[in-house]
C-alpha cells in the first residue's frame, strides 16, 4: 500500500472508531474525551502523555476526541461517545446521575476563580463593576457560575446589575478586559497563573470564589467490568512523582486521587443549574 493510502485508511479507522492491531484485525480504541478548555492543538499537545501512558499500561490503542464546545462535550457524553470522559467537576456529577458514568480519579487541586481587573484601571473594589460589563467562559463553565455567585454575594445580580459577556475560553475572556470590552473578567486560578505570566503584571485579582472539587475522569457504563477497573487502578496510578510526571509538569492539575462522595455532593447545586442551561440550549 502507498505511504498516503496508509495514512487515509489510518484517518479513516481513527475517525470511524476502529484501529489496525496486529494481522491487520479491526479493534476498537478506547476513546479518551478531552473537554474543550482549550485550543486542539494544545489539547492534543497535554493529554499527549496520557494516551501514550494507558496505551501501555492497557496493552490497548487509545484515541482522543474532543467537541467544539461544552455543550456539545456532554452531550456526545450521553450518547457515551467517550469511554473515558475528563470533564468539569458538575459535568461530571451530572453524567454520573443521569448517564451511569462510574467515578475513576480527579485532580488534586482545588478549583477556584477570579474576577480580574486591570491593575491601573477604574474599577477598585467589586461594587464599582455596577452597570459595567464582565466578561467570562461559557455560560456551563463551573467558573462562570462559581464566578456568577460571587458577584451575588457582593449584591450584584448578573444581567440586571452587571452585564455577562459569554466567551469560548478562560483565555477569550480575559482577552476582552485586555482590549477594553469588559470591566472584569471571570477567570479560573490555574489560567490565570499562565496568563499573568505573561501579562506584564497589568492585572490583578479583585476577588476569589469559593473552592471547589477539581476536574474529574469518568468512566462510561458501557465498558465491561473488568476493563473498567483496569483503566481505574491505571488512572490512580498516574501520579505527578511516578507515571503521570510529564502531564502534571504541563498542565496545572497537582495530581490525581480518587473521587469520593462528598465531591459530589458539593456539586448538586451546580447540576441543577447545567440542567436548566442544556433546556434552555436545546435545539428546537
Amino acid at each position: 500500500m502507498k505511504p498516503i493510502n496508509v495514512l487515509l485508511t489510518w484517518i479513516i479507522l481513527c475517525c470511524s472508531g476502529t484501529v489496525l492491531a496486529d494481522g491487520n484485525t479491526l479493534i476498537k480504541p478506547l476513546r479518551v474525551g478531552m473537554m474543550p478548555s482549550l485550543s486542539l492543538q494544545k489539547l492534543f499537545e497535554r493529554y499527549k502523555p496520557l494516551q501514550k501512558y494507558l496505551e501501555v499500561e492497557l496493552q490497548h490503542p487509545v484515541i482522543l476526541l474532543t467537541a467544539t464546545n461544552y455543550m456539545t462535550y456532554m452531550q456526545r457524553a450521553s450518547e457515551y461517545q467517550y469511554d473515558l470522559y475528563f470533564a468539569a467537576p458538575h459535568m461530571a456529577a451530572l453524567a454520573e446521575k443521569d448517564s451511569g458514568y462510574r467515578r475513576v480519579s480527579l485532580m488534586t487541586r482545588d478549583l477556584r476563580g477570579h474576577l480580574v481587573v486591570l491593575r491601573d484601571g477604574p474599577i477598585k473594589k467589586v461594587s464599582d463593576l455596577k452597570g459595567r460589563t464582565v466578561s467570562a467562559p461559557q455560560q456551563v463553565a463551573i467558573i462562570t457560575m462559581m464566578g456568577e455567585a460571587l458577584l451575588e454575594s457582593h449584591h450584584l445580580e448578573p444581567g440586571k446589575d452587571v452585564k455577562i459577556t459569554y466567551t469560548s475560553t478562560h483565555n477569550n475572556a480575559v482577552l476582552e478586559l485586555m482590549t477594553g470590552k469588559s470591566s472584569a473578567a471571570i477567570v479560573s486560578g490555574p489560567i490565570y497563573d499562565i496568563i499573568r505570566r505573561t501579562s506584564h503584571n497589568k492585572l490583578k485579582i479583585l476577588d476569589t470564589t469559593k473552592t471547589a472539587s477539581h476536574l474529574m475522569f469518568m468512566a462510561s457504563p458501557k465498558l465491561p467490568e473488568a476493563e473498567y477497573e483496569k483503566l481505574k487502578r491505571a488512572m490512580l496510578a498516574f501520579k505527578a512523582n511516578g507515571p503521570g510526571k510529564e502531564f502534571f509538569r504541563r498542565s496545572p492539575y497537582g495530581d490525581s486521587a480518587e473521587i469520593h462522595d462528598a465531591d459530589m455532593r458539593q456539586m448538586q447545586p451546580y447540576i441543577k443549574m447545567l440542567r436548566t442551561l442544556q433546556v434552555e440550549h436545546k435545539p428546537k
